[in-house]
Formats: structure tokens, C-alpha cells, sequence
């Protein structure tokens, strides 16, 4: 038999426990927002560097990130139309911040990787939704050394999207000054005399791309497969002359390929800068509804078991009017916790909608070869294997020398 301080000490208990639980959920769930715009500042060249150390650079178009699983989209915030524009823009935006340092020579974003670059970026876009950006990159220079392989993180500031600030930066150029960063601090690490090596390594590399019975004993590969150079062509050999006029048609492609990004760049700025907005206002609403959600339902259920611990306790009307109003609160509670919950669904559905005008075409590309206009039509990367096989022509027409197919990835 329960006695009147046993069934008192319940109740109390059963009271308590609600009281907790609310505080809890109501503290638990504060939303902090960024306030800091922009701390990291690019490292600038302090001197003019010179042509000899100067390293080119290709900065491949990102991966997407899309996952294989469409399950999968939603719940991580994965917009497809969204991650294939920013594929493209975001390693615009990269070339960009490093081109302003000044610690570089030439930096073009290409479709596939090149034998004719000196440092190779690729990366993906690992989160992106408006509100945090993360980015995985990986680099390596022509000799196979790994300079780079690392994620990237930065938050907005709340300020970012403030349409009466309207800051000139981009929301995240925090992440890209840190990989700009990086790729200098890697660099430092070298040597003038191993820069210069990079440099040979890569016109060699893609010499032999083109020519490997020609080429390909002038570099060798050590146990970690990184390329040294074991001899050097005479200074006047007529194929290396070649293979040099070859590779600056290369270097023609990327500067008409880099226009075309850097015009995309351009075209995508205002709606990308609208839906990243926008998305990052949905993103946090989501996130506070969803929060809001999850303390109602949780806290309606606390008050309706402590309502019943209590009721099956009490042994007057009053104490039992409590509890049934107890009861009575949490079950509208948890109703409530339910609209909002699908309130949350009206948000998510805002950011696809959000998603569908960022779908980017190509358009055409006409370069002029040997005085003859040549029409390249495809995505970028059809367009640049379209053109590779062009460079591969003429390498055959002048030197009256069969290559076997180039592949499509590159060297």
C-alpha cells in the first residue's frame, strides 16, 4: 500500500522531472550565428618573383559531390542542379583569389587534368548550403610530389547576406584565402633549384605524352612513382622545339576554356549570391523549426508520462485535475511539435525550388588553328578532348608520326 508522502514524493518527482526536461530542451537548443566576416587574409608576394619560379596552375573543375544515393540528397542538403554549377564556380572563385597574390604565374581552371600545367588542383564539394562550405582539395606538382590533400570548412558571417552591407567578398573567401595560403606554404618548402626541376618535369611529361618514343627516357620514376629527370634534350633539338609550339596551343585552349569560366563566373554571381541567401535563411529555419519540433513533441511526452505518474498517484480530485491537465498539455504539446515538424517540410521544399535556376549550358566555342576556324561544341570537357585530338593531328601532320590515342583523363 502506497502511503500519502510515497505518493507525494512521486508526484513531485513526476512534476520535477517535467521541469528538468523543459529547461533542458529550451536551453539546449540556441542557435549561434557566425559574426565574423573574412579574418584570414591571403598572403600577398612581397617581392616580384622571378619567371623561372614562377609555377603554372591548373585548378580542375570541382566534383560535385552529388551522392549516388537520390535517398540520400535531401537529408544532406544536396541539390544537384546547385552542385554542378558550383563544380565550376567555386574553383573560379579559387583561380581568383589566388591570381590577386600574386605568388603564381599562370592559374586557369581546366576540364581534366594536364601534362601541361607545373601543379595540378583538383577537389569536391563536400557540404554547401548557404550557411557552411566545405570543400576537400588535393594538389600535386608534375614530378607526382603531394603538396595538398585536405578539407576546408569556413561558416558565413550573418552579416554576408546583409543586403545593406552588400560586402564585396565572397561569403566563404575565408576558405579559399586558406587554401590560397597553403598552396603558398607548400611551395616554400621547395627550393628554387626543385621549382625549377617542377618546371622541366612538366615539359618533358608532356612531351612524352605526345612523342614517348622520343621523350620518355629523359625522365624516370622512383619508388613512389614521383618523376625526376635523367637527362635534358639539346637546347636547340628541333622536337622539343615542337612539343613547346604544341604545348602553347594547349595554353591557347585554356586561356579561351578560362574565359568561358570566368563568363560563367560572372553570369552565376547574382542568382548563386540570391539562392545561397536564401538558402541559408531556409537552412537555419529549418534547422529552428526542426529544433523547435523536437522540444514540443519531447516535452509534450514528459508531461504526458509525468501527468500519469502523477494521476495514478494522487488520491484527491485536486491532485487528479492537475494531472489530467497535465495530460491534456503534453498531448498538445506533441501536436504542436508535429505542425511544426511539417512546417519544417515547407522550408525544404522552398530550398529545391531554390535549386532549379543555377543549371548551366555551354555554349560553343570557335579558336582559330593553323589560320583555320575550328567550331568545339560539347560540355567543356567534350569540347577540350575534342581539342586535344586537333593537337594530336597537327603533331602527326608536322612530324609525319602516328600517336596512339590520347586519353581522355589526360597524362
Amino acid at each position: 500500500m502506497i502511503t500519502s508522502t510515497e505518493t507525494l514524493i512521486r508526484s513531485r518527482w513526476a512534476t520535477g522531472l517535467i521541469l528538468l526536461l523543459g529547461s533542458f530542451l529550451l536551453s539546449a537548443c540556441v542557435s549561434e550565428k557566425v559574426r565574423v566576416v573574412n579574418k584570414t587574409q591571403a598572403i600577398q608576394a612581397q617581392e616580384e618573383i622571378p619567371e623561372s619560379l614562377l609555377l603554372d596552375v591548373g585548378i580542375r573543375v570541382f566534383d560535385p559531390g552529388i551522392p549516388e544515393d537520390e535517398s540520400t540528397w535531401e537529408k544532406k542538403n544536396v541539390y544537384p542542379a546547385v552542385r554542378r554549377a558550383e563544380s565550376r564556380y567555386v574553383p573560379y572563385t579559387l583561380k581568383d583569389t589566388m591570381q590577386r597574390t600574386s605568388q603564381w604565374g599562370s592559374i586557369w581552371v581546366v576540364p581534366r587534368d594536364s601534362n601541361a600545367v607545373d601543379v595540378s588542383l583538383s577537389g569536391e564539394v563536400l557540404v554547401s548550403d548557404g550557411e557552411t562550405l566545405t570543400l576537400h582539395v588535393h594538389v600535386v606538382d608534375s614530378t607526382g610530389r603531394l603538396w595538398l590533400d585536405k578539407e576546408y570548412s569556413g561558416a558565413a558571417s550573418k552579416y554576408s547576406y546583409h543586403d545593406e552591407l552588400k560586402l564585396a567578398l565572397d561569403p566563404f573567401q575565408n576558405v579559399y584565402n586558406q587554401i590560397a595560403n597553403d598552396m603558398v606554404a607548400a611551395r616554400q618548402l621547395l627550393s628554387n633549384r626543385d621549382i625549377e626541376n617542377v618546371r622541366t618535369v612538366s615539359s618533358l611529361k608532356f612531351a612524352t605524352e605526345f612523342s614517348p618514343d622520343a621523350f620518355e627516357t629523359y625522365l624516370a620514376r622512383d619508388r613512389k612513382g614521383n618523376l625526376s629527370v635523367t637527362r635534358l634534350p639539346a637546347p636547340d633539338d628541333p622536337m622539343m622545339g615542337r612539343m613547346l609550339q604544341i604545348r602553347d596551343r594547349e595554353y591557347m585552349l585554356f586561356d579561351v576554356l578560362d574565359e568561358h569560366y570566368g563568363n560563367f563566373h560572372q553570369s552565376m554571381d547574382g542568382p548563386y549570391e540570391n539562392w545561397r541567401k536564401y538558402s541559408y535563411e531556409e537552412t537555419i529555419a529549418r534547422r529552428e523549426v526542426a529544433d523547435s519540433a523536437t522540444r514540443r513533441k519531447l516535452l509534450g511526452a514528459a508531461a504526458i508520462i509525468g501527468g500519469l505518474i502523477a494521476s495514478q498517484n494522487s488520491n484527491s480530485s485536486a491532485a487528479s485535475t492537475v494531472s489530467t491537465a497535465a495530460v491534456l498539455g503534453g498531448i498538445a504539446a506533441f501536436k504542436s511539435g508535429m505542425d511544426r515538424a511539417a512546417e519544417s517540410r515547407i522550408h525544404e521544399d522552398a530550398l529545391k525550388e531554390l535549386a532549379t535556376s543555377l543549371e548551366a549550358e555551354v555554349r560553343p566555342m570557335v579558336v582559330e588553328v593553323e589560320g583555320n576556324t575550328v567550331e568545339l561544341t560539347g560540355s567543356a570537357e567534350a569540347q577540350y578532348d575534342e581539342w586535344r585530338k586537333i593537337l594530336q593531328q597537327i603533331y602527326e601532320a608536322e612530324t609525319e608520326y602516328t600517336l596512339p590515342p590520347i586519353s581522355d583523363e589526360g597524362g
